[in-house]
């Protein structure tokens, strides 16, 4: 192994405790198109990417090292970068099995933001259906014509993602933030990172607590605590009034990740 192929594994595929996999959500994702390929983690397209299902990614789906964890170089994937027109990404009203606060989409005319798009065969679409708690967690849906596009080559097929079911999360005077690692332009939400997030959703929901990372370690092994957290978030949560995405109904088959 080279010393630049070394550094891209480290950089793209960090050694994370419970803890930090928690607060540096969504995690480090390459501005460049790249596949996983034969075993391996390659830069570029590899993949005849004909009769793949294209995922816009708006959290942590975007990212090697979360990509690795569903699939595993086992699997051959690719993900390519691609522009999301007219909405932003903001934190959702619920929380990961491994203690994250995730994304989802929030409509917002004028904004622009770089995601990536993952390409996926229809049994890889069926794992992540069920990664993404599609149901509970997560509705899957087709975005508008004309939101996304790709920028290394021209697709005029349909795009589809995932969106919260609950909602975005409202912080301060009721309004979402959106997720300060994810770059965009025009955008109209203040940007905090994910252990500002954590930290303000502890204090809400357990005001006497306070180490976020006792709390997270609470969240991440007490199943049963987190679906009640769940439920409180979902009544706060706000939905979008004019979204950029219609509801696909999915049938699937296995257990669902939550």
């Amino acid at each position: 192994m080279n010393t630049n192929t070394h550094q891209i594994k480290k950089n793209l595929f960090p050694n994370l405790s419970y803890y930090d996999r928690a607060i540096k959500y969504p995690y480090p994702t390459p501005d460049y198109a790249f596949s996983f390929f034969n075993g391996k983690f390659l830069k570029g397209i590899h993949l005849d990417l004909e009769g793949r299902i294209p995922i816009l990614s708006v959290g942590s789906n975007r990212a090697p090292i979360q990509l690795h964890r569903k699939f595993t170089f086992k699997q051959d994937i690719c993900v390519t970068p691609a522009t999301l027109y007219d909405s932003d990404v903001s934190y959702a009203a619920s929380i990961s099995s491994y203690g994250s606060m995730p994304a989802t989409q929030w409509p917002s005319i004028g904004t622009t933001v770089d995601l990536n798009v993952l390409w996926l065969t229809k049994e890889q679409l069926d794992l992540m259906h069920l990664t993404e708690a599609v149901g509970v967690a997560y509705d899957f849906v087709k975005m508008k014509p004309g939101t996304v596009k790709i920028k290394d080559f021209k697709y005029n097929g349909d795009i589809y993602g995932y969106v919260s079911i609950p909602g975005v999360f409202p912080f301060e005077l009721k309004k979402p933030k959106r997720l300060k690692e994810i770059s965009g332009l025009n955008t109209k939400l203040k940007a905090i990172d994910e252990e500002t997030a954590l930290t303000f959703l502890m204090n809400l929901l357990e005001p006497k607590q306070d180490d976020l990372s006792i709390w997270i370690r609470n969240v991440i092994d007490n199943k049963d605590y987190r679906l009640t957290l769940h439920d409180k978030l979902k009544l706060k949560a706000l939905r979008p009034k004019n979204p950029n995405w219609e509801i696909i109904n999915v049938r699937m088959n296995g257990s669902l990740i939550i």
